[in-house]
């Protein structure tokens, strides 16, 4: 997650701040009480809890909001095909930016308490900053050069602005193995452009698939990679009253594949 420490603000961050859940959609449920053994009658209290710790961490709207109880992946049109993909021998998966981790457990400090299961998860975090790539040395070089097959990569562009993403989109490219895939989802608008952004005074860049498509074709400049950008919006989990939302706003699911270099 890209970590934000602006709490000196606790009634503004409070308008994207939800009421507690007496209830929690049945898959995040079901892989609480299945993967991490959360007792049935501890679920909501349990996920209650998290949020409240981790919104006064990080005080996100995907928090406050509980958009983390989403398994966005799961429901990623891709979905089968990734789960084939990293069956093969020596398959990659980069879950970057993954806040709590919840879409890395179906495939296989706050993360390990909603998942009680910091002696088992086999995972390997990684600690770095997609904005300085190989600049930081080896906790960056080592993921170039191990390369990944699937980078999954929700809520996490659309929080800077463009020359921002552009700058991290770089980074991220270079781990990407050939014909590897980068998905997500994040929010759009049918009107693309600036928008603020939680940090107050500052803004951010929504895209609709067409920007989002340029962008790469930028990256891919800058990169010496080619890549293929494919996207749909819809209205799934936006809300027009939201204070982080409007009557533009649109879900982006993405897929970006980098395909071979043709050299001309």
């Amino acid at each position: 997650m890209a970590a934000t420490n602006e709490t000196s603000m606790p009634e503004r961050n409070r308008r994207w701040y939800q009421d507690d859940l007496t209830e929690v959609n049945e898959p995040i449920r079901k892989l609480l009480e299945n993967y991490s053994k959360v007792p049935n009658s501890e679920v909501v209290k349990h996920v209650n809890s998290i949020r409240e710790r981790g919104f006064a961490s990080n005080p996100y709207p995907c928090i406050g909001l509980y958009r983390f109880l989403n398994l966005t992946l799961l429901t990623h049109p891709l979905y089968d095909i990734i789960l084939k993909r990293l069956k093969s021998l020596d398959a990659s998966y980069l879950d970057l930016g993954c806040c709590f981790g919840q879409d890395l457990r179906p495939l296989m400090e706050c993360g390990y308490e909603f998942f009680p299961d910091r002696e088992t998860l086999q995972s390997r975090f990684i600690v770095a900053d997609v904005f300085q790539g190989a600049a930081q040395g080896k906790a960056w070089t080592e993921s170039e050069e191990r390369g990944f097959d699937v980078i999954h990569c929700s809520a996490f562009f659309h929080l800077f602005t463009l020359e921002e993403q552009l700058s991290s989109a770089k980074n991220i490219a270079r781990l990407v193995r050939q014909n590897g895939i980068i998905v997500g989802r994040q929010m759009g608008s049918v009107k693309p452009g600036d928008v603020p952004a939680i940090k107050a005074g500052s803004s951010s860049y929504r895209h609709n698939v067409e920007t989002f498509d340029a962008m790469w074709k930028r990256v891919g400049e800058g990169t010496q990679t080619q890549w293929k950008v494919e996207g749909t919006m819809d209205m799934v989990g936006v809300n027009p009253e939201s204070p982080v939302e409007d009557e533009n706003s649109r879900r982006l699911l993405f897929t970006v594949t980098r395909v071979i270099w043709n050299v001309k």
